[in-house]
């Protein structure tokens, strides 16, 4: 089965990384959505997460940050959400996206154009309430 991964980069008052993608080339352009891409071979959701995130942003997520948050079926395609701390990141985008900015946890929804369902931004929410980091 096909899988992509996202993730959710949060850093100091649960502010979170969201890209605008490039109007000019791939899939929802012009939209804002969250770092994540489509699987390698033989690569696991959780090594996706932090190569896209890395290729995306320039921030090198660290496997132990790295949280799973929920697996989304559509038809053949499964996505797969994550969400890292990450506490001073310095942000590099990649070419598939023009623009990048850090949006409060609460203004979250409303920003994101990328379908996302909301029970991902509720599991969000509650990982972060119970994180101790």
């Amino acid at each position: 089965m096909f899988w992509a991964s996202l993730v959710f980069i949060i850093r100091k008052n649960n502010e979170v990384l969201v890209l605008k993608r490039s109007s000019n080339r791939g899939a929802h352009r012009g939209k804002w959505g969250l770092p994540g891409g489509k699987a390698d071979k033989r690569e696991m959701p959780e090594e996706t997460a932090i190569r896209e995130g890395f290729e995306e942003t320039g921030i090198k997520i660290k496997e132990d940050k790295l949280f799973f948050l929920s697996k989304l079926s559509k038809g053949e395609r499964d996505y797969y959400f994550f969400w890292a701390k990450e506490e001073n990141p310095e942000v590099i985008i990649d070419k598939e996206h023009e623009g990048w900015d850090w949006v409060s946890l609460e203004n979250l929804e409303s920003v994101i154009e990328v379908p996302t369902p909301k029970f991902i931004f509720n599991l969000l929410r509650a990982a972060i309430a119970q994180s101790t980091d």
